[in-house]
């Protein structure tokens, strides 16, 4: 990768790479805590999806800096259709 004055910078791509290698792990943490927690059906199961809107926040994020519009697209609508919904019909009704 070169940048505009011609000079490359390989240091930063690394640690470009290793920003969403971060972010994508830290997302499958989260998702599996939330399935864990709504698969357990107790009384905190509804924060589950407190951890799903996380996951796919961070999934948004790394797909955006990766420039993967498929998966921008598969997080985007998951963070604002699943999660919202969820988030509205366990917590806030």
């Amino acid at each position: 990768m070169v940048s505009a004055s011609g000079s490359k910078q390989p240091g930063k791509i690394v640690r470009s790479q290793r920003m969403i290698k971060y972010l994508k792990c830290l997302s499958f943490f989260f998702a599996v805590i939330d399935g864990v927690l709504v698969a357990s059906k107790t009384d905190v199961s509804s924060y589950g999806f407190l951890f799903l809107a996380v996951s796919s926040s961070l999934m948004l994020m790394a797909s955006f800096w990766k420039r993967d519009k498929s998966m921008m697209y598969y997080s985007g609508s998951i963070f604002f259709f699943v999660d919202c919904l969820g988030i509205y019909r366990w917590l806030l009704s």
